[in-house]
């Protein structure tokens, strides 16, 4: 019962989820929103679980004093920091909310939640990408290497995308802009589309074996 409990739950899912997009019977569509919101509600679960397993993990690894325990702590704190202004952020909203509401003055402070996103999460982000740019120029010196035909056009089109996205590119040779912009709106596109059906069609693939019980990765562990 407990590996056929969880595939008849799955199939169950499954086929309504399916049959909300190709049927027009009320009852159906009830059926799958109803399931829609409890799916909403697992998914709400599993991030406090979430939450909960990371702090455990790196609790212990602090207090036992492991290799990196100083990030691991720097991560609760923040964590917690941004837990708690998010929290405080929710209630100022609901007081302004109420002073709207019965006319009152309103007093816009910016929260500590906005201060911690906008000038300590997103200056962060824009170095860890910034950085991210380099390893990639890397990996890209040691891919492109011109050892057959297919080689040779990825490296000539990689080349000339380069060049053509940069304002150097321009003052070069002035069709730079435009062979980058060809290439990215026409083969790119072209090869972005089929990996997104072949991607679509292995999604079909596998939720259908999941439906029909034939793989049952929810199982495992």
């Amino acid at each position: 019962m407990r590996n056929k409990i969880p595939v008849f739950i799955s199939a169950f899912v499954g086929i309504f989820m399916i049959l909300k997009y190709f049927s027009t019977y009320p009852a159906i569509k009830r059926v799958a929103d109803e399931l829609e919101q409890w799916g909403v509600i697992t998914l709400s679960f599993s991030i406090v679980l979430g939450v909960l397993n990371l702090i455990k993990i790196n609790l212990k690894a602090v207090v036992e004093r492991k290799k990196d325990w100083g990030y691991k702590l720097l991560l609760l704190v923040s964590m917690f920091t941004m837990m708690i202004a998010g929290g405080v952020k929710w209630y100022l909203e609901e007081v302004r909310g109420r002073q709207v509401n019965q006319g009152l003055p309103l007093a816009v402070h910016d929260s500590l939640f906005d201060f911690m996103f906008d000038h300590v999460y997103f200056p962060l982000s824009a170095t860890i990408f910034a950085l991210l740019a380099f390893y990639v120029a890397s990996a890209a010196f040691r891919a492109f290497r011109a050892k057959n035909l297919h080689a040779t056009l990825l490296l000539i089109a990689a080349v000339i995308v380069m060049i053509g996205r940069v304002p150097v590119g321009g003052a070069i040779w002035k069709g730079f802009p435009w062979l980058q912009e060809w290439i990215m709106t026409w083969p790119n596109t072209a090869g972005q589309r089929a990996i997104q059906i072949g991607a679509a069609i292995g999604m079909i693939a596998t939720g259908l074996r999941v439906i029909l019980g034939i793989e049952k990765p929810y199982l495992k562990g």
